[in-house]
């Protein structure tokens, strides 16, 4: 398959070059992230947020959209970093009223899709046995998904898939699987090989890369949207 990820959006309109491009993939997929960033203009970031829903709308069967720290931080009120809380009412209602076009991972070949990761070790804890459980876990008892600290910043294997940073994730990850990434943000977007198994980090600070992955040959490009 060939895909393409759009990172972490916050606030940024790059991903609409798509639009006239989403032939071009098999899959679309987004990160999450939505909302919050230093610039934060209202209501620009509303109208972006629904513009993506739109095009997920028009095209069901072709974009896929992942749940996300700055998601659960206004639909399970945890308040991250950025958190706007003038904006908080309304944009927990578009998550809200659009809770069923969201999932945390997305699997196709041999490759997981979300928005930090899966950890080994926090699949352990939760109990789950087999990646499919995880979306389903989360419509059951969201609270799973919360941060669970110590660290701040959350390199921490036990963090889960909305949470988890880079160092912690290719430390404690699940065998079997690539995974492709966004949440910590590099000067570019880079790829780390451990053993067989590729993991891929898709954000950047300005947040304006595609990533595009054929899973079937593992052939990974990276565009600069800007």
């Amino acid at each position: 398959m060939k895909i393409a990820i759009i990172s972490d959006i916050h606030q940024t309109i790059y991903w609409r070059k798509l639009i006239d491009q989403v032939n071009d993939f098999d899959k679309i997929i987004f990160l999450g992230d939505e909302f919050d960033y230093w610039k934060n203009k209202w209501p620009l970031q509303m109208d972006n947020a629904e513009n993506i829903i739109a095009f997920k709308k028009s095209n069901p069967d072709k974009i896929d959209l992942c749940w996300s720290n700055h998601a659960t931080s206004y639909y399970l009120d945890e308040q991250c970093s950025g958190y706007q809380r003038e904006r908080a009412v309304d944009i927990k209602e578009f998550y809200t009223k659009y809770k069923d076009l969201y999932n945390v991972i997305y699997i196709y070949d041999n490759w997981i899709f979300s928005h930090g990761g899966i950890s080994a070790k926090w699949m352990k804890y939760c109990r789950i046995n087999n990646l499919s459980e995880i979306n389903l876990l989360f419509k059951e008892r969201p609270n799973f998904f919360r941060w669970v600290g110590p660290d701040g910043y959350g390199n921490n294997s036990n963090e889960g898939p909305l949470w988890i940073r880079i160092e912690a994730l290719i430390t404690n990850y699940v065998q079997g699987f690539n995974q492709a990434v966004g949440h910590t943000e590099n000067d570019q977007p880079r790829i780390v090989k451990k053993y067989k198994q590729l993991f891929v980090f898709c954000d950047t600070h300005d947040h304006n890369y595609l990533t595009v992955i054929d899973t079937g040959t593992n052939a990974v490009e990276f565009v600069n949207l800007k």
